[in-house]
């Protein structure tokens, strides 16, 4: 019993002695009504929401500056600014649904004498900066309104990137300083942490915001003829290159990867064309940003059966996948500090042949494949081999009253490498 009433006496006590959740501080300067939700519902009050498609399709921008106001006035602060800019808002399920107030239309002006305020240094201002603190936190207790409050010394700030995207921007800084300090919400960027903290994330984030690199990969698909059947289909266009334009080898030379210095991609292609041992398969360019995937795709999609079997009724079914085939080429060039290019590269050429086990439906895929990595400078040019394919064939010739055994015969085997010509170089802004 002494207890009981010890729990009772003290509950009070302690409901009056826990901190009152820090006020939070808000600044948007012409923001997208869809970057404003995810950064005030989803970064700011942790919560949910559904934006109806004729919200969407409005073009409304918000700009607003308030300080100091209390994290329990928030949704009805929220819920009044909407609605002035013609948006209700409902609360259903812990969810909030956004959509356009049919009855009233949409003010373009916002009076800041008719939105709660705390003090007389809370107003709107149609020229605030782009980031100002606001109040995000997930590793402290939650307020009685059941929004999630930062620590006293901690404050967050907004960053609007302008060369990069918010996604790039908020992996690096969460890499550098912790998950919890950046947080995407639509084009913005919301930081956390400590004053200090913030002010290092800042700087952070202006020297990423910079124009990205633009890197142009130039792969053509080469097909060496060798007659003779010796040696190696990279080994011999090594050779007549560096007879052909006088193209040193670098310092990449082994059975499988030659790199050609002091050269061009277009002077290769076109040295190897002059030849008819030489034949061009395919020519590809992709364009694109540094540490950006890169694809091209030449060819069709074939219907195939990937597996078969019987539904409930006893009915034969089949399932059906289309698979690609022709050429296919990925790449993924990661410019370094030294001027030096890392190339990831995936090329293949594939084709279809009927297939003469008989099964309906799925053809043999022919496939010869490239997967790997590698350095070179930039504008330097790369020869990737291996991918041999030797071909064999008889002939005899006689009359035929004549034994066999009079017969002339000839036996002939023509060997074949395919052989990718790479270059990469990163384009000057």
């Amino acid at each position: 019993m002494r207890r009981f009433l010890s729990a009772l006496i003290l509950a009070p006590v302690l409901a009056f002695a826990a901190p009152a959740p820090a006020p939070v501080s808000l600044s948007f300067d012409a923001t997208p009504l869809m970057a404003f939700g995810e950064a005030m519902f989803k970064a700011i009050m942790h919560r949910d929401f559904v934006v109806s498609p004729d919200v969407i399709g409005i073009d409304k921008r918000i700009t607003i500056k308030v300080k100091n106001i209390d994290l329990a006035e928030l949704p009805r602060f929220v819920e009044d600014l909407l609605l002035r800019e013609g948006i209700t808002t409902t609360l259903k399920g812990g969810i909030y649904y956004l959509s356009l107030n049919r009855e009233s239309g949409p003010q373009d002006v916002i009076a800041s004498q008719q939105l709660p305020v705390h003090s007389a240094s809370q107003a709107m201002s149609l020229s605030s900066p782009q980031i100002a603190p606001i109040g995000i936190d997930g590793h402290v207790m939650q307020d009685a309104a059941g929004f999630q409050t930062r620590k006293e010394d901690e404050e967050s700030e907004l960053f609007a990137p302008i060369h990069r995207t918010s996604e790039f921007v908020s992996a690096v800084v969460a890499a550098g300083f912790g998950a919890k300090a950046a947080t995407v919400a639509g084009e913005l960027v919301v930081l956390t942490g400590s004053k200090a903290a913030v002010s290092k994330m800042l700087l952070l984030c202006r020297s990423l915001d910079t124009h990205a690199k633009m890197v142009d990969v130039s792969a053509s698909w080469i097909e060496v003829t060798n007659s003779s059947g010796s040696g190696r289909g990279i080994s011999l266009a090594a050779s007549f290159l560096g007879a052909k334009l006088g193209a040193s080898l670098g310092t990449t030379n082994s059975g499988s990867v030659i790199s050609l210095k002091n050269t061009r991609f277009e002077l290769v292609i076109d040295a190897l064309n002059s030849d008819t041992r030489f034949k061009q398969v395919t020519n590809s360019r992709l364009v694109g940003y540094d540490r950006t995937k890169l694809k091209l795709t030449v060819g069709d999609k074939t219907a195939t059966v990937s597996s078969s079997g019987n539904d409930n009724a006893g009915n034969r079914v089949q399932n059906i996948v289309y698979t690609p085939s022709g050429v296919i080429i990925d790449a993924l060039p990661r410019v370094l500090g030294s001027g030096e290019i890392s190339l990831d590269v995936d090329a293949q050429i594939s084709s279809f042949k009927a297939n003469s086990s008989g099964l309906v439906g799925s053809p043999t895929l022919i496939l010869r494949q490239l997967t790997t990595t590698v350095g070179l400078k930039d504008g330097d040019v790369i020869l990737l081999g291996g991918l041999q394919d030797t071909q064999s064939s008889e002939s005899k010739s006689g009359l035929s009253f004549l034994p066999a055994s009079w017969s002339a015969g000839s036996d002939s085997k023509t060997q074949t490498d395919l052989v990718l010509v790479v270059s990469a170089k990163v384009l000057e802004d």
